[in-house]
């Protein structure tokens, strides 16, 4: 059961994908206007391994928190009526979900894996909170490291979607956006990430849309195999491996009638 605090902690993160607390939109429209925009930062949450301690200024896109958003809210919208069959069930979409379940507190607090459904749902409204906060309009090109009086130059590139070169905006240098985009590929391929960090890399470093059946095949089939689990527990793959999988099939030939 939740106490009054970690419920009331709940319901403001579900209501915060619905409304800003003044009538205006909320974390879920403010969402949707980033879906086509890319972010960078250092590494986050399914990151890990010993490279995964160097910056690794390169975030998960909006699509990707977007599908995982829907999919937590929508899973614990099913499980809550799960435990309760008397009540309507939810309509699909995430915010029909979030807005069903902002109106059942007292069953929320009464659910079994309360503290599972409080924890992964605060979770994933703050990793939407941090998504939307970054500036927009520019994709990560990697480091400069350019040499610079017997050093290396320690600033990131960031390029316009699109463009070809890059200049660096403390030494100068200029950089094909293209040889860039490889070296993170290179670095990434030593990292162990999640599954959900696997398809967004594969999507954004790629421009490889892997579909989750796809990904649960694979795993099933043992084509990829978790090594290790990240701090929550969950299992965490080679990026190296997802990436040749990824290569290949897209590469396959497509039968059609």
């Amino acid at each position: 059961m939740l106490c009054a605090a970690c419920l009331g902690e709940l319901v403001a993160a579900l209501r915060a994908l619905l409304t800003d607390g003044a009538g205006g939109p909320g974390l879920l429209a403010e969402l949707n206007t980033t879906l086509s925009r890319q972010h960078t930062t250092s590494p986050g949450p399914g990151v890990v391994g010993q490279a995964a301690a160097r910056p690794m200024p390169y975030h998960e896109a909006a699509s990707e928190t977007s599908w995982v958003l829907a999919n937590t809210i929508t899973t614990w919208a099913r499980e809550v009526h799960a435990c309760n069959p008397h009540l309507l069930p939810p309509a699909g979409s995430t915010a029909a979900a979030a807005a069903w379940l902002v109106g059942l507190p007292g069953l929320l607090a009464l659910h079994p894996a309360a503290d599972e459904l409080h924890d992964e749902i605060t979770h994933v409204v703050a990793r939407v909170r941090r998504v939307i906060d970054r500036p927009p309009d520019r994709i990560y090109a990697g480091p400069c490291d350019a040499p610079i009086e017997g050093e290396r130059c320690p600033d990131h590139l960031y390029a316009h979607p699109g463009a070809n070169r890059v200049q660096c905006g403390t030494c100068g240098t200029e950089h094909d956006v293209t040889e860039r985009r490889n070296w993170m590929i290179d670095y990434a391929a030593g990292l162990r990430v999640t599954a959900t960090v696997a398809l967004g890399w594969a999507r954004l470093l790629l421009d490889k849309t892997i579909p989750r059946g796809t990904w649960d095949s694979w795993v099933s089939r043992g084509r990829i195999v978790p090594h290790g689990t990240d701090g929550r527990g969950r299992p965490v793959y080679r990026f190296g491996t997802v990436r040749d999988l990824a290569l290949a099939h897209v590469s396959k030939p497509r039968h059609t009638r």
